[in-house]
C-alpha cells in the first residue's frame, strides 16, 4: 500500500530524517514513535506532499509520488490529515466542516456523506455548532469526521490527542481504533507516548535522530529490543554493570546466562521491573544474595520496591521492583532475589554519549 525506501531530507544544516525505510499493509494502522525532534512528523509531511525528499522514493498504491525531481501534489495523493491542532475552520459549522473536502460530488452526496460521519462520531446534535463551541474532545472527533470523509485510501494523524487531558484521551484513543479498524482505514500516526503507540498500533516504527531503529509489533519491540534504547523507551528499566565469564554474565544481582559474548567483555545489562520477584525459599541459584528492602511505594494498583545489595544504606546498588497490589514486606527484611530472563536484556557496554 504504502513504501518508504531511504527516505532523507536535510534542511539548513540539518539532517532531519536519513534512510528512513518502511512499509505499510492495506488495512494496517502504524505508529511512529520516538523523542521529540526525532523526525516523526517530518516523515509524516513527506507522505502527505508537504516536504519533498531530497533523497529517497515514496510509493503509494503502486505509484511513485515522491522522489527528487518528482512530486505528485498532496490534494491528488488520495491522503487523508489529521493535523495535532485539528486545523478546523472557525467560520464553518461542524457539519460544513466535514463537507469541505468532499468537493466533486453532488449536493444530495456530500449530504447524505456528512450525516454518515455525524452518526458515526455520534454528533448529529451538534451539526450546526461552531468549532469554539465543542470541547477538545468534540473538535477532535470532527477533525477525524473531516479527515475521513473523502473516503482517503489513507490517513495520517499527527499526534491527534496530545491536547486531552489523561481520561478523555485514553477514551478517544479507544473510540478512534475501533472506528478505524471497524472499517478497515489504513492509517498512519505519530506519538511520542510509547504506551500510546502500544494500545493503538498493528506495528510500531520507532525513531531516533532521524533513523528508524527498529520496527516491529508491539509485542516485538517490547520483548526483543534491538538496543539499548529501544529496550529503555518502552518503561523503566534496572540497569547493572556486566562482565562475561564462560557461560555467564556476573554482575551485581548474580549470573545470568552468557550466550554470546566473548570472556571479559564488559555488558550492559537491563532488567525491567516487573520481571524482579522475591522470596524467602524459592530462588535462582544463579542469584545467590540476598536484598534488603530499602523503601517502598504504593501507587494505585501497584507496588514500587526499591531493594538493596549489600548492607549499606544508601551507597549499595539498588534494584527496582514492580509489585501488583500491596507488597507484604517491611522496610529491612531481607529476601531472596529472582529475575525473569525472559524480561532481562543484555547489550554491548556503552560508552556515555552513545
Amino acid at each position: 500500500m504504502l513504501t518508504l525506501e531511504k527516505l532523507s531530507l536535510r534542511i539548513a544544516e540539518d539532517q532531519i530524517i536519513h534512510d528512513v525505510s518502511f512499509e505499510v499493509m492495506d488495512g494496517e494502522l502504524v505508529c511512529l514513535l520516538g523523542p521529540s525532534g526525532c523526525g516523526k512528523t517530518t516523515t509524516l509531511r513527506l507522505i502527505a506532499g508537504f516536504e519533498k525528499p531530497e533523497a529517497g522514493t515514496i510509493t503509494l498504491n503502486g505509484q511513485i509520488v515522491s522522489r527528487p525531481g518528482q512530486a505528485v501534489a498532496p490534494q491528488k495523493r488520495d491522503v487523508g490529515f489529521l493535523f495535532q491542532d485539528y486545523a478546523l475552520f472557525p467560520h464553518l459549522t461542524v457539519a460544513e466542516n466535514i463537507a469541505y473536502g468532499l468537493s466533486g460530488r453532488t449536493r444530495q452526496q456530500v449530504k447524505e456523506r456528512t450525516w454518515e460521519m455525524l452518526r458515526q462520531i455520534r454528533m448529529e446534535d451538534h451539526a450546526d455548532k461552531y468549532p469554539h463551541e465543542l470541547s477538545g474532545g468534540e473538535q477532535q472527533r470532527v477533525a477525524l469526521a473531516r479527515a475521513r470523509a473523502p473516503r482517503p485510501r489513507l490517513l495520517l494523524l499527527d499526534e491527534p490527542f496530545s491536547g486531552l487531558d489523561t481520561s478523555l484521551r485514553a477514551k478517544l484513543r479507544r473510540e478512534t481504533r475501533d472506528v478505524l479498524k471497524d472499517r478497515g482505514v489504513t492509517a498512519i500516526m505519530v506519538t511520542h507516548d510509547p504506551e500510546e503507540a502500544m494500545l493503538m498500533a498493528d506495528r510500531i516504527v520507532l525513531m531516533r535522530d532521524g533513523h528508524v531503529v527498529q520496527t516491529g509489533t508491539p509485542e516485538e519491540l517490547y520483548g526483543n529490543p534491538v538496543d539499548a534504547f529501544t529496550a529503555k523507551f518502552f518503561g523503566e528499566v534496572n540497569h547493572l554493570d556486566g562482565i562475561a565469564e564462560g557461560d555467564w554474565i556476573t554482575t551485581e544481582a548474580g549470573r545470568i546466562p552468557n550466550t554470546e559474548y566473548a570472556d571479559g567483555t564488559e555488558v550492559d545489562v537491563l532488567v525491567r521491573p516487573e520481571a524482579v520477584t522475591l522470596g524467602s525459599e524459592q530462588f535462582d541459584k544463579a542469584l545467590p544474595q540476598e536484598v534488603r528492602v530499602c523503601a517502598v511505594d504504593y501507587a494505585g494498583g501497584t507496588s514500587h520496591v526499591r531493594l538493596g545489595f549489600g548492607e549499606e544504606e544508601e551507597n549499595a546498588p539498588h534494584i527496582h521492583a514492580c509489585y501488583p497490589g500491596p507488597f507484604a514486606a517491611s522496610i529491612g527484611d531481607r529476601l531472596r532475589l529472582n529475575i525473569d530472563q525472559a524480561q532481562t536484556f543484555t547489550f554491548p557496554k556503552q560508552t556515555p554519549d552513545q
